[in-house]
């Protein structure tokens, strides 16, 4: 399996464009390329840096050791990846009306896309509306998105298979259960 400090150039820029148009457009499923990492941990590596605070709830020392980036608690990061035990969402930086950019990005690993919650969304990037099928989701996802800050604050999330299939939740997207 390949380390932390093995993410090349190419795999950052893929990470990152991937990452950024599955927040331009929530719930469309985008891939992540292969990198021998686990996949939820490609977004905070390709995206922080040494002044970046992170949070990972595994993984300490490759992070540590790929990004020189602080490892602080969840009520500090700006980015963050939850791999194993959940975290509640509200433990991360909402940011404010004023301060939104102070708001964490989050990456959250589920057990995949098909089957499972299904989240009904809408908002900006989404015509009309759109169902994310999302396997592996905290039973009570939903009450905790709706209860972060109203937009323009609140953290803005990713959400990744193993397979390296990633879905975005920006802050701007109404996420409700279907029914």
């Amino acid at each position: 399996m390949a380390t932390a400090t093995e993410l090349d150039r190419d795999t950052t820029q893929l990470v990152f464009r991937a990452s950024l148009d599955a927040l331009a457009e929530p719930g469309e499923l985008r891939e992540l390329p292969e990198a021998g990492l686990p996949a939820a941990l490609l977004p905070l590596l390709s995206l922080a840096d040494l002044d970046t605070p992170v949070f990972t709830d595994t993984e300490h020392d490759a992070v540590r050791t790929a990004t020189g980036s602080p490892l602080v608690p969840p009520e500090r990061a700006r980015l963050a990846a939850v791999l194993g035990d959940t975290v509640p969402l509200h433990r991360f930086p909402a940011g404010s009306a004023a301060a939104p950019e102070r708001a964490a990005l989050i990456t959250l690993a589920v057990a995949g896309f098909s089957a499972g919650t299904a989240l009904q969304l809408t908002g900006p990037g989404v015509p009309g509306s759109r169902e994310l099928r999302v396997r592996g989701l905290p039973d009570d996802f939903t009450a905790q998105r709706a209860a972060l800050s109203g937009f323009p604050a609140g953290p803005d999330l990713l959400l990744v298979a193993p397979d390296g299939r990633l879905a975005g939740l920006p802050r701007s997207t109404r996420v409700e259960g279907a029914s």
